[in-house]
């Protein structure tokens, strides 16, 4: 006999219609071993028309039930077979009925960290600053020290479109003033926390394989906290102070003994180098290393030099001694200074300017 699950739709309406005639029968068989009831001719052209006993509502739930699970099944075999399902019924949109698209990107902000700040928009201006200070406690871009994380090098981003416009501020954002506080110190509490598991992490490990998992993660938590301090969220003082940890954890010091244990994400690399300096080198260049180092500190001088990020004028004045360390570190390793162009093009990666203030940023670097 087959199983009740594994009959369709049409099986178990038969079945319903079969149920109601011989519940009918029986209640005729009933009334003539009562009272001697004639049976009437159940296939006769004009069959005498029979009350029918109404079905108990345990049954009839037990009916609904079986044909909605038959239904399911239907669907699902379907789709295994690539048929076309039936159309389903039409789901209010939820908190996670989001668009492809928007599920893409968001992919792709966990695995890199590009398009944080348009990922984050995009939340904020759809379902308003309380759930974007969700999903900054929640989202995590993720660590790699594998070499998975972008073939390539840093050079061969493409560009999705330019999300920060300086001049603007986002319609949401400015409903939400009086949330600043709290939206801050959930920026910062996602910078820190990227800072603590991912790029101290990856200064523990030493491996030159996560190197531009590292980049990663520094270039999006940069271009997040400055773009806030742009929009008037986040204060200099706290921005600043992040970028100079970022700098510290990249570089790091050489010991001058051997005894003596290296700090910093590169630093630790050189010292735990196989003596291939052609080799380290070569793999800086690829990733641009020298560029981003510059880039970030003038990310950091910009900060220093206007308490809003607004003015770039003042940034080759801004923060010697750290212009200073940074110099002493690329001599000591050999990478040498970065030029404008790989300046502008680190600077590209952050998605945060326009092309006339990169062109600004990077006029009057030799």
């Amino acid at each position: 006999m087959t199983p009740l699950r594994d009959l369709t739709i049409g099986q178990l309406r038969k079945l319903l219609a079969v149920r109601e005639q011989i519940e009918s029968l029986q209640g005729q068989i009933e009334a003539i071993a009562a009272g001697g009831v004639e049976i009437p001719v159940p296939f006769a052209k004009e069959p005498t028309v029979l009350a029918k006993r109404r079905l108990s509502a345990a049954h009839r739930r037990k009916l609904v039930k079986a044909l909605a699970k038959a239904r399911k099944m239907r669907w699902a075999r379907a789709s295994v077979k690539g048929d076309e399902a039936p159309p389903k019924p039409a789901k209010k949109r939820g908190r996670r009925s989001s668009s492809a698209g928007n599920s893409g990107r968001e992919t792709e902000v966990r695995e890199t960290g590009r398009g944080l700040v348009e990922h984050l928009d995009e939340i904020g201006g759809q379902q308003g600053h309380a759930q974007l200070i969700q999903s900054l406690t929640s989202l995590r871009i993720h660590y790699a020290d594998d070499g998975r994380a972008r073939a390539g090098g840093h050079g061969s981003r493409v560009k999705i479109r330019d999300p920060f416009h300086p001049d603007t501020m986002p319609d949401w954002l400015k409903l939400s003033r009086d949330q600043f506080p709290v939206l801050g110190e959930a920026i910062y509490s996602f910078a820190d926390r990227h800072r603590d598991r991912v790029l101290r992490r990856h200064e523990r490990q030493a491996n030159i394989a996560g190197l531009s998992n590292f980049m990663d993660v520094m270039v999006a938590t940069s271009s997040l906290l400055f773009v806030y301090l742009r929009r008037g969220v986040l204060t200099q003082p706290q921005v600043l102070a992040r970028m100079r940890d970022y700098l510290n954890i990249f570089t790091g010091t050489i010991p001058q003994y051997r005894d003596e244990e290296a700090k910093g994400y590169l630093a630790r690399i050189y010292s735990n180098g196989s003596g291939n300096p052609e080799q380290f080198k070569k793999t800086m260049e690829e990733h641009n290393v020298s560029g981003h180092l510059r880039a970030l500190l003038l990310v950091a001088q910009v900060v220093r030099g206007s308490a809003d990020g607004s003015d770039a004028s003042m940034a080759g004045s801004q923060l010697p001694m750290l212009v200073d360390q940074i110099t002493a570190f690329e001599n000591r390793i050999g990478i040498g200074r970065a030029t404008a162009a790989q300046i502008g093009r680190a600077l590209e990666d952050y998605e945060m300017l326009t092309k006339q203030e990169l062109a600004m940023w990077t006029k009057d670097l030799k």
